[in-house]
């Protein structure tokens, strides 16, 4: 985005005296790993959007237009250009809030046409009042928002700066759509808006340098999460609770998320459990870098026994800790278990656990197993089987009759007796 107005909007800027009114305790960091992106407009001229994905962008937002007197004039050109690259995109309007919000949200809709699976939802870029008050601006903002959501039955993205939300707004809660932040800073981590407490997209930079974007004024985002979670963010798909019976979740379920560097992780065909597997090098790194997590919900309390699927064809990984996390949110238990993957192919259990039902429990496996990168050690991200223990069964009832069993006791006394007796009358027969 541009400012396009001498009103102060995006924290970091230089020329804003009045910071030092507003504060902001917290930072706001990254859930996990995170994926890079950026956004175009037409100050970004000859956009490559294949070599730039090839350089590690995932994502980019390209512009619709400034309010409806500025149609951005290579939205036609960067829209389709971006799906076909391979990037996951998605549309923003800088909003005029003064102008009429539902002919803007019309000027959006026009220009982007209907969704395609796998587009993010579109964008409100508010950074500017317009000269409304704030009651005026967040009425507009709500017209715009309301219109697009029922248009595409998507929860538009807003774009805030720390503290031109609450000036523009007065820190409106606007919390049930995803926040995309300005923060120009070289810290780990930005500070956010109130009233929201985590972020989706930050937008860190707008001097950045992505080869197939020529110049060194590109904006520049990150992503809070994998592209697998990019992925779930666009489209969810329900993680299910796990039956009493037990349940398989295998890679590929909504219930299984695998993170870190994407390069590194290798989806392989025809082998492993569901003739699909999932693979990385396993590393001796303090911290690790690619993981798999199994997220698990159960419809009911009780004990499991949890096992995992090593194949034996792609996985060479001799030490695989395991992190198993039972007992939900409360009263959360995290056993760390270790296996030689190459033990055994296909089921290795991990033991028996006591989960609680409800969610807030998973298994989490990461590829800092202690194995040196020399050893090109394949740690496999594959199913995990939930199974309830089976009840132990009650003792077997004595017999009714004085509660003797003909296994021992006076019943065997009587039998004993007898033999000894057939055998005495026939010892006689013979002589």
């Amino acid at each position: 985005m541009r400012i396009h107005t001498t009103f102060v909007v995006l924290a970091g800027c230089a020329s804003a005296p009045e910071l030092a009114t507003t504060t902001q305790l917290d930072t706001a960091c990254a859930d996990g790993p995170t994926i890079r992106g950026m956004d175009v407009s037409s100050y970004d001229t000859g956009v490559d959007f294949k070599v730039a994905h090839d350089n590690g962008i995932e994502f980019a937002f390209v512009r619709v237009s400034d309010g409806t007197q500025y149609p951005d004039p290579l939205f036609a050109q960067y829209w389709p250009a971006a799906k076909t690259a391979g990037v996951i995109r998605g549309a923003y309007q800088y909003f005029r809030p003064a102008e009429d919000p539902i002919a803007q949200a019309d000027l959006l809709l026009s220009k982007m046409g209907p969704l395609d699976p796998g587009d993010l939802p579109p964008v409100i870029d508010l950074e500017t009042n317009g000269g409304l008050t704030q009651a005026e601006v967040v009425a507009s903002v709500q017209k715009w928002i309301d219109h697009v959501a029922a248009a595409t039955g998507r929860t538009p993205i807003v774009y805030a700066g720390l503290y031109s939300w609450h000036d523009l707004t007065g820190s409106a809660d606007m919390t049930s759509h995803p926040l995309w932040v300005a923060q120009y800073t070289s810290a780990a981590c930005p500070n956010i808006p109130l009233p929201w407490t985590r972020w989706a997209f930050w937008q860190y930079s707008d001097t950045g340098s992505v080869p197939g974007v020529p110049g060194s004024n590109l904006d520049v985002n990150v992503f809070n999460g994998t592209r697998d979670d990019l992925l779930q963010f666009i489209d969810p798909k329900p993680c299910s609770s796990i039956p009493s019976t037990g349940g398989v979740i295998d890679n590929g379920d909504p219930c299984m998320a695998t993170g870190g560097p994407p390069t590194y992780l290798r989806q392989v065909s025809g082998s492993g459990y569901g003739n699909s597997l999932v693979w990385t090098h396993a590393t001796a790194s303090d911290a690790e870098a690619n993981y798999a997590q199994w997220n698990l919900a159960f419809d009911e309390a009780g004990t499991y026994k949890v096992e995992v699927y090593t194949d034996h064809a792609m996985a060479t990984a001799t030490t695989a800790t395991y992190l198993v996390t039972a007992g939900g949110a409360m009263t959360a238990v995290t056993t760390a278990v270790t296996i030689d993957q190459t033990a055994a192919d296909g089921w290795q259990s991990l033991g028996d656990f006591d989960f609680a039902a409800g969610g807030d429990q998973s298994i989490h496996l990461g590829d800092n197993t202690g194995q040196p990168s020399s050893a090109n050690a394949q740690l496999v991200f594959d199913a995990v089987r939930i199974t309830a223990d089976e009840p132990t069964p009650p003792p077997t009832p004595p017999p009714p009759g004085g509660g003797c069993s003909t296994s021992g006791g006076a019943g065997a006394l009587v039998t004993v007796l007898g033999l000894l007796t057939l055998r005495t009358r026939s010892r006689r027969r013979r002589a």
